[in-house]
């Protein structure tokens, strides 16, 4: 009696495949709820990085006659992949962690892109292969800051610009069509909107400093 009560309670091999079946099933929908979760806490930690970015950005501004340091660009290098890197000046300053990594030296590391830092951009002088390479372009649209507008113009001098400076991560795809738009950060078509998507997520300065950032 003993072995068949025992025998009644075992699974079945039917059962057993029914059981992984339903787990199986709980675990496809489950799993892309986690995948977006995760991905708007990364989206969360890089708006308030930024934001203390930004901070920085300002203190040293105050420090330094009102001038933000330098654009950097390495086109012909083996660091042209960190194309507008965090400003050196930001770390040698203390305003900023320092790194030790080759397109790093603040170590301010974009949670989409290991290995680099967030982006940054201002109309004015640029670094161009480690020596003063003239102004940098920063393209601004008519309607800054809406961004909506798809006519803008290319500002080389900050006294003339709309827009102060951007700072931005590539976002989740950072090769998508969006990120890689001719006009991120600046136009909102780039943006990030929701998960899944690509563009940028960016912070930008008005002229008089006010800091916005995108949705």
């Amino acid at each position: 009696m003993a072995r068949r009560r025992r025998a009644r309670t075992a699974f079945t091999l039917v059962e057993l495949l029914v059981v992984t079946a339903v787990i199986a099933s709980l675990a496809s929908l489950l799993l892309p709820a986690l995948a977006r979760a995760r991905e708007k806490a990364k989206v969360a930690k890089v708006h308030a990085e930024l934001y203390g970015v930004g901070l920085a950005l300002e203190m040293y501004a105050d420090d330094h006659d009102g001038q933000l340091p330098p654009v950097r660009v390495d086109c012909n290098t083996d660091l042209s992949a960190h194309w507008c890197q965090f400003p050196v000046e930001l770390a040698q300053g203390g305003y900023l962690p320092r790194g030790d990594k080759p397109g790093m030296a603040a170590n301010m590391e974009d949670v989409f892109n290991p290995g680099h830092t967030y982006k940054y951009a201002a109309p004015g002088p640029q670094i161009l292969n480690d020596s003063p390479g003239g102004n940098f372009r920063l393209w601004v649209p008519d309607d800054f800051p809406e961004c909506t507008a798809r006519d803008g113009r290319y500002y080389s001098n900050r006294a003339d610009s709309p827009a102060r400076w951007v700072l931005w991560s590539l976002g989740p795809r950072p090769d998508s069509e969006k990120t890689q738009d001719s006009h991120a950060p600046m136009a909102s078509r780039s943006w990030y909107r929701r998960s899944g998507d690509g563009g940028v997520i960016a912070r930008m300065a008005t002229r008089d400093g006010l800091q916005l950032k995108t949705p």
